[in-house]
């Protein structure tokens, strides 16, 4: 063992530092059936890729890679999956199960309503409280703009939540709970002079000392 670290790691790590391309970044490529949501490639050179994780983040802690940041995952605090779908729900009961509906405001009587309470009219919309005739949008009448309908528990409301259900282990989450997921960076790798230097050498051994 030299400086807390054994000859088969330090082997590994060298190994590890030959495969990052010279003058070039490891970049990640996304997978969404890895542990990671990324792989480096390792397989070709026969790395497991999560060991070759492992080995890319300890050099990078000892200084032998820069990281260069790429992107930001989000991953469900229970089973730290990244298979996170991210969805609209409902305000009162969570469900995903909404309906987008186009409302109109009717000038003369106040009646603010979906588009399907107006019967329509030959000459225009039949306003379901007043019976008079919605026929100029802008002038008789007006478009709050788009509202949802809850399929499951019929609420109806301008701004949905964000709900998040994990595909893994199926945990759900909505309004605060959103803040309970974990997140995870994903990097590519450059070598830094000193990884240079360990690989002119030909050893990385001393470099633990």
């Amino acid at each position: 063992m030299v400086g807390g670290t054994t000859i088969v790691e330090t082997e590994l790590l060298l190994r590890v530092l030959a495969f990052i391309p010279k003058d070039a970044h490891l970049s990640p490529a996304w997978e969404a059936r890895s542990r990671l949501g990324a792989v480096y490639g390792g397989e070709r050179a026969g790395f497991d890729e999560d060991r070759l994780h492992e080995a890319l983040e300890t050099l990078a802690n000892r200084g032998f890679l820069e990281r260069i940041f790429v992107e930001r995952l989000t991953t469900c605090p229970t089973c730290e999956s990244h298979a996170i779908n991210v969805h609209e729900a409902c305000v009162t009961c969570g469900s995903s199960n909404l309906k987008r509906i186009v409302t109109y405001f009717h000038f003369r009587c106040g009646f603010v309503g979906p588009e399907g309470a107006f019967a329509k009219d030959p000459g225009g919309l039949r306003c379901p409280k007043c019976k008079g005739l919605l026929v100029d949008l802008g002038t008789d009448h007006d478009s709050p703009g788009v509202m949802f309908e809850c399929a499951k528990c019929a609420a109806m409301f301008q701004n949905p939540e964000i709900g998040v259900r994990c595909l893994s282990c199926g945990a759900a989450f909505t309004a605060g709970a959103v803040d309970e997921l974990h997140h995870r960076d994903v990097f590519s790798y450059r070598l830094t002079s000193r990884g240079d230097a360990a690989l002119a050498r030909g050893a990385i051994e001393n470099e633990f000392a």
